[in-house]
């Protein structure tokens, strides 16, 4: 039975060069792969890793100081924050 991975329901085309197109080919065929499968699979890491980039924070020394400083002091709750939190919608 076929997953929904397994579904090939989308097409996607592009043109380069002989000399790309060898490359990928020889790459392919290094890992004993089909040109697509190989060019499939490369560019799904490559986008996995470029979402995965895009959501880390990264913050310096001096900004992590700051961080940590400013959750580690205990603050009362302003009245806008108390009034936010009494919102109907805040915890669905």
């Amino acid at each position: 039975m076929l997953t929904a991975i397994d579904l090939k329901d989308a097409r996607i085309e592009f043109k380069t060069s002989k000399d790309i197109k060898a490359l990928l080919q020889d790459a392919a065929n290094s890992l004993g792969m089909d040109l697509s499968s190989f060019l499939i699979s490369t560019a799904t890491q490559r986008a996995k890793d470029v979402i995965k980039e895009d959501n880390l924070l990264t913050l310096s020394k001096e900004e992590w100081k700051h961080f940590e400083s400013s959750i580690s002091s205990s603050k009362k709750p302003t009245k806008a924050l108390k009034e936010l939190m009494n919102l109907e919608s805040f915890d669905d």
